[in-house]
Order: structure tokens, then sequence, then C-alpha cells
């Protein structure tokens, strides 16, 4: 029965090369939607011009009883042109000739597992090369510049204001580990941060995100509903945990390459506006059969880029 099923035959091996890829897939716990805008674009290069921060209401009073119109400093711009990407799996037609459905499986399966991978990896970069600019490797082993249009690291100790600020600037990097006395600092130093005017940014710190090896850490600072009794991680004086129930916990596994030790406080919100994925081509397979070899290929092929655009959303920690 299952050699009459399978054929060499397109209109019969396609649609059970797809179903086995996409049954593949559904499975796949997606790691982007939780850190990135996802955005899908038309144009080969995206562009983003970035603006400086609010400015404050003035008194109708102090601006002749007309309204009061200010205007925003101009910042860096950021570029975002995509690239393609490609993989494939051959199928030779003794492996189905010959009912050899696990071959076929294991092929069409680790297609799907390369795509996934792939994604994922790429949507780990920033956390992993988080520190580092010239220097960052990516998820296939080459170098590239992961520096923020300011020239600095996502997560650095000398942020500039604006383009030409001469000011020491602005940190949003650390080297503590992560416990409720560390998270409690960075939250305090995160809502110090001006924007270009000097006026205080609006942070609000309300997620953890971390490699697994910090995941026990960051969930007794978050709490678990249902579980523990509402005190402070490591408390022998049963403090109030004022953190239960207000911070989302973000556990990635595609961190681990990095840091496995790093850890970062983010406003989800700004977070949201400021790393940015944009899709040109989401995850597209195609079939074709070679004449001469007997051999069916499956491929798929996606076109995308990310990245970020602005560092005030979160503050990382590089533990040695």
């Amino acid at each position: 029965m299952v050699q009459s099923i399978l054929q060499w035959d397109s209109k019969v091996l396609e649609p059970i090369f797809r179903e086995l890829y996409s049954q593949e897939v559904k499975g796949m716990k997606d790691y982007i939607p939780d850190m990135f805008d996802v955005q899908a674009s038309t144009k080969e290069t995206e562009s983003i011009e970035m603006i400086g921060g609010e400015g404050l209401m003035e008194e109708w009073s102090h601006s002749n009883k007309r309204v009061f119109y200010s205007d925003v400093n101009e910042l860096w711009q950021k570029y975002f042109t995509h690239s393609k990407y490609s993989d494939g799996r051959e199928i030779d037609r003794d492996l189905v000739d010959f009912v050899k459905l696990t071959a076929i499986k294991d092929r069409i399966r680790s297609l799907a597992g390369s795509v996934y991978y792939t994604r994922q990896n790429m949507a780990a970069q920033w956390f992993v090369n988080g520190d580092k600019t010239t220097n960052a490797i990516d998820f296939r082993g080459r170098t590239y510049n992961a520096a923020l249009p300011d020239g600095k690291a996502l997560f650095a100790t000398d942020h500039p204001l604006a383009p030409g600020d001469t000011g020491p600037g602005q940190s949003n990097k650390g080297t503590d580990a992560l416990t409720i006395d560390s998270f409690d600092d960075t939250v305090v130093a995160m809502q110090e941060w001006t924007n270009d005017r000097g006026n205080l940014l609006p942070i609000m710190p309300d997620t953890l995100i971390v490699a697994p090896y910090n995941k026990r850490a960051a969930l007794q600072i978050a709490g678990i509903s249902g579980k523990g009794e509402g005190y402070e991680p490591g408390s022998a004086d049963h403090n109030i945990n004022i953190y239960e129930g207000d911070i989302k916990v973000i556990v990635n596994p595609f961190f681990s390459k990095g840091n496995r030790k790093a850890w970062v406080a983010a406003d989800s919100r700004r977070m949201k506006r400021a790393m940015k994925w944009f899709n040109h081509r989401l995850p597209e397979e195609g079939t074709m059969e070679d004449f001469d070899t007997e051999i069916k290929k499956f491929k798929v092929i996606m076109s995308c880029v990310h990245g970020c655009i602005d560092w005030t959303w979160g503050y990382g920690h590089f533990p040695v």
C-alpha cells in the first residue's frame, strides 16, 4: 500500500515533501517575535532616520499665548539591506523506489531544522555579540561589525547623546552576576538615563532576558504564579519581592553560544521600537527534478535583515 502511494511523480512527492517540512516546523518555538518588531518589506534596503528625544510642553503664558512648537534633533541613520539565504536536500530516486521512508523523512526534517536554527541563531546575535563591534562573530563563524549607528556596541559604557557629542556618554553595560540586588541596581540605573535634551527617559524595565544558565535566578527574581511565597530569593529576613508578577522572563537557548552568564534587563516596549526584523521573503519551499541523475531537489530560500537602531531599552551585564 505504501509503495503504491510513494511514486516518482512530482504531483505525489511535492505535497509529501511540503507536509513533512510543515509538520517539522510547527513544533519549534520561534523566539524572534519575543525580541523584535517583525515587519514585511518590499524594498532592497530599509532606512530608519533616528530623531532625538521628546521635549517638554511650554506654559501658555510663556509662549505668547499661542501654541509652542518645538523641534527634534536629527540623530543617526540606520540602513537595513536584505540578505538572501538558501539550503536544500537531494532525494535520489532509489530512496523512493525502494520505499526508504526514514531516509526521506530525515532529509526533509533536517532541512526544516536548518531553516529554523539559522533564523534563531541570527536572532540571537544581538545578545551573543552585545558587547562587541568590529570583532563580532556571526552564526556562521564570520567576522562582522555589530556596532550601533552611534558607533558603539549595543551594550557599552560610553554611548554619546547625539552626533558630535564629546561628553562621557551614558552606560548600559555592567559585569554583575544576576541577583535580585544587581537587578534592582540595574533598574535604578536605567531609570536615570536621559535623552539628548537632558530629560529623563520614560524607562520601565519589565523583562529579564537570559541564557539557560541564569533561568533559575531569573525566575526566582520574577516569581512564578502559584509558586513561592512572594519573598526575595536568598533573603533570610523574608523581605517582600517587589518584582514578583511584574517581570517577564525570556530564556533563549540560542544565547548560550555567547557568555552563558550574561543577562539583560529590558523595557519591552522600547525594545520592540529599537529591534527591527524585516522579512523580504519568508522561507519558501521549491522542488525540481534533475533529468540526467534522477535526483529530486528540495530547496528553501529566504531573504531578511535584522538589527538594532537604539540602545535605550536594555542594560546588559557580562560577568567574567
